[in-house]
């Protein structure tokens, strides 16, 4: 159930999910005759899917998440037992595709796979599996598994874990994996924004990571302009996941999971 709810409670505070209840908010107000309620409700509703549109306000809120954990070079990093990386970058080829679906978070495996490379660690630990709701054949983890096998990484060098479904369940059940290998500390590989939620609940687990951050959105653009604060639909998008992170790291901390 807790699944379910995961990915249904954070639609309430999405800039579209209030501003659709703002505009049913308006609507009662204007049966109710209460004109001027419903004008007023009705600007706000305009006024925060306004902001929220915002590339200003989406860099704002996604630089705060991706801030913690800055990417560094792969020779900077230090020596581990592995390198883990989270899934959530990719799909099967369900029809009509013929071929697996890569997401903008693919950084997270080509980033592992530099790492591997550099000889930073010996194996590639993948974490990731399907939502009950899926119907893939195969879980997130075979994918990349095979999608780095393509990469010529022995397979014996990739360990798997794919029953999570989560960022928690990525921590503990990875615990596992790493035990396996005698694996004692990790170099942790996931998106930026996503790193401080991951590290905190890997370390709730007792697991030791290192951050290696990826998929870093937000450069540095120089000078503000008309545009940024011009509504744009991938700056929407960009809100709407940088929202969706700071719940998640809320509800972590209140269920006591980092």
């Amino acid at each position: 159930m807790y699944v379910y709810l995961s990915k249904i409670l954070p639609l309430l505070v999405m800039p579209l999910g209030v501003t659709l209840f703002l505009l049913l908010v308006a609507l009662f107000l204007l049966r109710r005759k209460r004109r001027r309620w419903a004008g007023g409700v009705l600007l706000l509703a305009v006024i925060v899917l306004w902001v929220a549109a915002t590339p200003f306000a989406a860099r704002s809120l996604y630089r705060s998440l991706e801030a913690r954990y800055p990417a560094v070079p792969v020779a900077d990093l230090p020596q581990a037992g592995c390198v883990v990386v989270l899934g959530g970058v990719m799909s099967g080829a369900q029809p009509p595709r013929v071929d697996v679906e890569l997401n903008d978070a693919i950084d997270r495996v080509f980033k592992a796979l530099e790492v591997y490379r550099s000889g930073k660690a010996r194996f590639i630990v993948v974490t990731g599996g399907n939502q009950p709701w899926s119907k893939e054949a195969l879980s997130e983890a075979e994918l990349i598994r095979d999608l780095l096998v393509g990469w010529d990484v022995p397979r014996k060098s990739i360990i798997l874990e794919g029953s999570s479904r989560n960022t928690r369940e990525n921590a503990l059940y990875t615990r596992n994996a790493m035990a396996s290998i005698n694996c004692q500390e990790a170099l942790l590989v996931t998106s930026a924004a996503h790193m401080p939620r991951a590290v905190a609940a890997f370390q709730a687990a007792g697991v030791s990571v290192t951050p290696v951050s990826t998929d870093v959105r937000i450069a540095d653009t120089g000078r503000l302009g008309v545009l940024d604060f011009l509504p744009d639909v991938g700056a929407l998008q960009m809100t709407s996941d940088g929202l969706r992170e700071w719940v998640g790291q809320w509800v972590y901390r209140w269920q006591g999971w980092n």
